[in-house]
């Protein structure tokens, strides 16, 4: 399994819970360019595909790319079936924007916002995970292939 779905599956028993202690490790970081432009009413959409509604948008400076960040969330397909959530596990997900741990959508998703702001992502298959299945760690599909999922992220602590 790729480090991308594990990092963001952990709650699903595919990877360890100790996100949120661990010291942040590995690959350089490597900031992604994007644009955005309103897609009509409150959504936004970048030139890479993601769609995002700014739910409330914190407090203090806008996250950058390589930052730790510290954020909670709940993942749903777009029929409204929730198949992750770092808020019902209790144990929120630590990672740096960037270093490419995450699928893409999530990792470009969370830039721009600040401390406690939450966000509404639209992940397109290309952005998210592909045209392969995730699977559980019993074989079942969690998300189907080519599936545009949505992510409801707060983020909760910028650097540490």
């Amino acid at each position: 399994m790729s480090r991308r779905i594990a990092g963001i599956l952990a709650g699903i028993g595919l990877a360890g819970a100790a996100a949120c202690s661990d010291p942040i490790e590995g690959p350089p970081c490597l900031p992604q360019t994007f644009t955005q432009a309103p897609a009509g009413g409150d959504t936004i959409l970048t030139s890479r595909g993601l769609r995002y509604i700014e739910d409330s948008i914190g407090t203090g400076p806008a996250l950058d790319w390589c930052t730790v960040i510290t954020v909670d969330y709940d993942a749903y397909l777009t029929d409204s079936t929730k198949f992750d959530s770092s808020r019902d596990r209790g144990v929120p997900l630590r990672f740096v924007p960037g270093v490419g741990d995450l699928i893409d959508g999530f990792e470009q998703g969370v830039i721009g916002m600040r401390t406690h702001g939450r966000r509404r992502l639209i992940i397109p298959p290309e952005l998210g995970y592909g045209s392969q299945p995730v699977r559980d760690g019993s074989g079942a599909i969690i998300i189907p292939a080519n599936s545009t999922i949505i992510f409801d992220v707060e983020l909760q602590l910028i650097g540490q």
